[in-house]
């Protein structure tokens, strides 16, 4: 397949996330495309034990960590991981190639975080392309990316068929634009009907830019999403 047609398909792929992403602001169970899966979207949290350990002890503990979501990663059950780089209640994300919410707990039920009370885990099924993920390039260096939860807007009125389908395709449009200048890697929606109605991942340096590439989307100007940005890194080569 030449680049032209690899490029043709990955963006069509994008395409189906973002009309996903769309539909899940009404439907909480929009039609899967074809090449896309629900996979098992793991926040971390922070938990409810913040006693202090002493710095080896803390150091052993963040290694293991780190050592069981890389064997997770290469055996392909762990897609994506990484961590947010602010100081809020998330810490962190893991995106698992698994059936459901008790299996991923399960796979990471071992991890010292979780077992300490460290962390724990807020699952939710998201819908996102099935070959999307690599293993990261060696050696393994980090890149920063913006993550973004597309949370449900204020302006919730059933609208005209007519009006949303002008909001969709503008919205589309505008996803696509994002896509070809390299700004969005990857979107998809979550499969469940809460306030929490998709993911981006954009390629940008700072939370302002990411808000400013959510605040050029029609579905945001017409208050039917709003965004929440946040500074994550994983490595780089994962995200292509």
């Amino acid at each position: 397949m030449d680049i032209l047609a690899l490029m043709r398909n990955k963006l069509l792929l994008i395409l189906s996330l973002a009309t996903l992403a769309f539909q899940a602001i009404a439907a909480p169970t929009p039609k899967m495309p074809h090449g896309m899966a629900t996979h098992q979207f793991v926040m971390l949290r922070a938990g409810k034990n913040s006693t202090t350990l002493a710095e080896e002890a803390q150091a052993k503990m963040q290694q293991e960590h780190l050592d069981g979501l890389a064997k997770l990663n290469r055996e392909r059950v762990n897609l994506l991981f990484g961590p947010f780089l602010d100081d809020g209640d998330l810490r962190g994300i893991v995106v698992l190639d698994l059936p459901d919410a008790d299996v991923a707990r399960r796979s990471l039920a071992d991890d010292p975080y979780i077992k300490s009370g460290r962390m724990i885990m807020d699952v939710k099924p998201w819908l996102c392309e099935t070959n999307h993920f690599f293993l990261p390039e060696t050696p393994q260096t980090p890149e920063q990316f913006l993550l973004g939860f597309l949370m449900r807007g204020t302006n919730r009125m059933q609208l005209a068929a007519e009006e949303s389908q002008k909001i969709q395709t503008g919205h589309l449009a505008y996803m696509e634009g994002l896509h070809k200048k390299g700004k969005l890697p990857i979107a998809g929606p979550f499969g469940e009907n809460s306030d929490w109605r998709g993911l981006v991942i954009y390629h940008v340096g700072t939370v302002a830019e990411a808000k400013e590439l959510a605040a050029g989307d029609p579905a945001v100007k017409a208050g039917r999403l709003v965004i929440d940005a946040r500074p994550w890194m994983t490595f780089k080569g994962i995200l292509n």
